[in-house]
């Protein structure tokens, strides 16, 4: 995922292909880059696979007036393989953390979009919205955080529905078949898709980096298999 996603134009094609017309309208994603998540502690950090991104806003009709060039709309990545309940406030505290960053260093606070990609083999059914987190009566409603993040659910999106660059669509057919047994049934369309891709040497890059992942989560396919799919499709 982080490999990914660090390729600019994979995190440019899931952004076009996951927010609506009018938030792509609004962001100059010629200007989109990595960003370093230094405001997640060293420990925490080790552990999470969060990936923040930032592209310039466009001045369009509407905007705050004093909205210029230097600000900035951030997207947060996460992947998740299993269900977690405390999504949302592991999400919510990112983004405090980084507004908090921000007020430090004197700079003004930017809009923060979260995306979770999730390709774990039960439906997604925990929370999604804090609210979910924290029942309270409606008299203090307004009283609360309101924060919700959209979800990604590869494992109940068609493959027909799963766009994007050739790269980005590889590795989320990877991400949603990666871990079971039908993996045998799909790794040989995913690899007629990274061949679409035109540099030999991009493609030696992936087809690498997708042969240390299968072998890394997947119990079902050895080796052999593997070899012998690559073979059939280079």
């Amino acid at each position: 995922f982080h490999l990914t996603m660090s390729h600019l134009p994979n995190a440019r094609s899931l952004i076009e292909t996951n927010f609506s017309p009018e938030v792509l309208q609004a962001i100059d994603l010629d200007s989109l880059q990595i960003e370093q998540c230094d405001f997640v502690d060293t420990k925490l950090r080790e552990k999470q696979s969060d990936l923040l991104l930032s592209a310039r806003l466009r001045e369009l009709e509407g905007s705050p007036t004093d909205m210029a060039a230097s600000v900035y709309v951030y997207f947060l990545f996460e992947h998740k393989s299993e269900p977690d309940q405390l999504t949302v406030l592991q999400l919510l505290s990112y983004i405090v953390r980084f507004w908090e960053k921000c007020a430090r260093d004197g700079d003004r606070l930017h809009p923060i979009l979260p995306l979770v990609v999730y390709h774990g083999a039960s439906p997604w059914t925990v929370a999604r919205h804090i609210e979910d987190l924290v029942p309270c009566p409606a008299a203090m409603a307004d009283y609360q955080v309101r924060f919700r993040f959209p979800l990604l659910d590869l494992g109940r999106l068609p493959d027909e529905e799963i766009r994007g660059v050739p790269i980005l669509q590889c590795v989320l057919h990877l991400l949603k078949y990666g871990r079971g047994p039908e993996l045998s049934h799909h790794y040989a369309e995913i690899l007629r898709i990274l061949a679409s891709v035109r540099s030999e040497q991009n493609v030696r890059t992936w087809l690498e980096a997708f042969g240390v992942y299968v072998m890394g989560v997947n119990r079902f396919m050895s080796l052999e298999e593997m070899d012998r799919i690559v073979q059939s499709v280079f």
